[in-house]
């Protein structure tokens, strides 16, 4: 059994997927099997993991049709063998010691998941790397969790004060398979439920205050990268986490702290989805609206009005008046 398993979806990333390779294959820690996800790249993403799979007999691939990163990542967790699992991003990479240094954590305070920063990648065109502390650094996890062993009773109203990402996480597997947590099967926003389902499920967390992820934040075509919205994530997000803390009998526990963090982003996406199927959004918006005024009666949501026409700012103005009244 290999020490940690690390699962890539890999979809249409030709240009990226050598770097991302070589940052996994030439870890310090060898005790690992690299599971590959090709899903449905149209591109040569599958001959690149054929030419990596022919130098390094750890990677294992998995050639399927396309159904989003979620499914991907669903569909390697089946078949991983390893005592943890770390999930990376195909046109991402990783500092050379960050498996060693995650797993050497984790099994010094036996977590379920070890937590740890991600640096914010700019690649130039001639190659030079400008690395910036975003969103996911380690100075952002909330110091006073530093050097304890917590659990997911500690952190009820901190939830979200730790980054979301799959990426910035080690997992014991075991933990994963006794939860039956599983990525969510949309187009983006794929790791929220999975990320709330381990963070209130956990029984041993820590952190490891160091950036050891590289994200690449200006790649051509990344989902992320699309200033439009046009899907309806953040809806589905809101209720697939709503579902599952009536399942656990969790909902007391965190309705406030949830509907707040996913009914705001359902709100900020209206402000910027693309015109066209934007009047579907909106419908499909105003009825989460009115079930969160009916169900969840404490918040802002309960004096907010919006309006179709309304942009990203006149929302938020929207949102800050209702928070007053």
């Amino acid at each position: 059994m290999p020490k940690i398993s690390i699962i890539i979806p890999v979809y249409n990333v030709q240009d990226y997927l050598a770097m991302c390779l070589d940052s996994v294959c030439y870890q310090s820690m060898k005790d690992i099997e690299i599971i590959c996800v090709n899903d449905g790249s149209t591109d040569n993403s599958l001959a690149v993991l054929h030419a990596y799979k022919r130098r390094d007999k750890r990677i294992i691939i998995i050639d399927k049709e396309n159904e989003g990163s979620g499914v991907a990542r669903n569909t390697g967790l089946k078949i991983a063998r390893g005592e943890y699992v770390y999930f990376v991003d195909g046109d991402d990479w990783l500092e050379q010691d960050v498996l060693l240094k995650a797993s050497k954590k984790a099994d010094e305070t036996n977590a379920d998941i070890v937590i740890f920063g991600g640096s914010s990648c700019y690649v130039k065109d001639n190659g030079k790397i400008n690395k910036n502390s975003g969103g996911y650094s380690a100075d952002k996890l909330p110091k006073k969790y530093l050097n304890k062993v917590f659990s997911a009773e500690d952190i009820k109203k901190d939830i979200f004060k730790f980054p979301s990402t799959a990426w910035t996480k080690l997992y014991k597997h075991q933990f994963w398979v006794d939860n039956n947590i599983l990525f969510q099967e949309i187009k983006v926003g794929q790791d929220q439920l999975p990320f709330f389902h381990s963070m209130i499920t956990a029984e041993k967390i820590a952190l490891l205050p160091e950036n050891l992820y590289c994200y690449r934040k200006n790649r051509k075509g990344a989902v992320t990268a699309v200033k439009k919205k046009k899907n309806f994530s953040p809806i589905y997000v809101f209720y697939a986490v709503e579902d599952l803390l009536k399942k656990l009998d969790k909902i007391d526990d965190y309705q406030k702290v949830f509907v707040n963090r996913y009914f705001s982003k359902a709100t900020s996406w209206l402000g910027k989805f693309q015109d066209d199927i934007k009047e579907e959004y909106f419908e499909e918006y105003m009825k989460l609206l009115e079930h969160v005024k009916q169900d969840y009666p404490f918040g802002w949501w309960v004096k907010f009005n919006p309006k179709i026409s309304d942009g990203y700012w006149k929302l938020k103005f929207k949102q800050f008046a209702a928070k007053k009244l």
